[in-house]
């Protein structure tokens, strides 16, 4: 629900930047009109998924979890809580970028930065590659070649930009392996055994 939350978000502040750039390729408000509808579509979904029933006990398990879903997403307090905080996410992420292009001396406009971010990492979704890696970065530097930013500064805006940011998730990657203790690497191998023996595979 958090990754929904984030995605329907951040799809809200790049139709909202839509409405301050101009010229814009027609597969930007593609994207961006499409991840709205799929959101808004999947929170109809939730409304009425409690009137399903069904004899089928695995597809009994699944409508269970979406019910526990849609009582703890669907509440005024938790909609609230996760929007902003999405917004407040949202807005450090296209800081970051604005810092770098600082960097480069590129005072790209500000709605300019907030729709890279937001085609970035909508397209970023769509697991092309691992981590987005490639794909972020060459749609990033399209938005800011599109507006007047030379290729190769456009470039190493996007990839330093998606660098930091994965560092970040990598610090605190570690920082929360340390706090949370040994079980986390007990469980990163077992996933890792499942997925090279097709079971539990041998003991490490």
């Amino acid at each position: 629900m958090e990754r929904v939350f984030d995605i329907v978000t951040v799809a809200l502040l790049g139709a909202i930047s839509l409405l301050f750039v101009f010229n814009v390729p027609d597969e930007y408000y593609t994207i961006i009109i499409v991840t709205l509808a799929l959101g808004a579509a999947f929170f109809v979904f939730l409304i009425f998924s409690g009137r399903l029933v069904s004899e089928n006990r695995y597809i009994r398990i699944i409508l269970t979890i979406v019910d526990q879903i849609r009582a703890v997403s669907l509440s005024l307090r938790s909609v609230t809580s996760l929007s902003l905080q999405s917004v407040v996410i949202w807005i450090l992420d296209v800081l970051v970028c604005y810092f770098v292009a600082l960097m480069f001396q590129q005072p790209i406009p500000f709605a300019v930065l907030v729709l890279a971010i937001v085609i970035g990492n909508l397209v970023k979704a769509i697991p092309l590659t691992p981590g987005g890696v490639g794909t972020y970065e060459l749609v990033v530097a399209g938005v800011f070649i599109a507006a007047g930013v030379e290729p190769a500064i456009a470039t190493l805006i996007a990839v330093i930009d998606h660098l930091l940011k994965n560092l970040v998730t990598l610090a605190g990657g570690i920082v929360s392996i340390y706090f949370f203790g040994d079980w986390v690497i007990d469980t990163i191998r077992s996933a890792f055994r499942r997925e090279m023996y097709g079971g539990e595979g041998p003991g490490v």
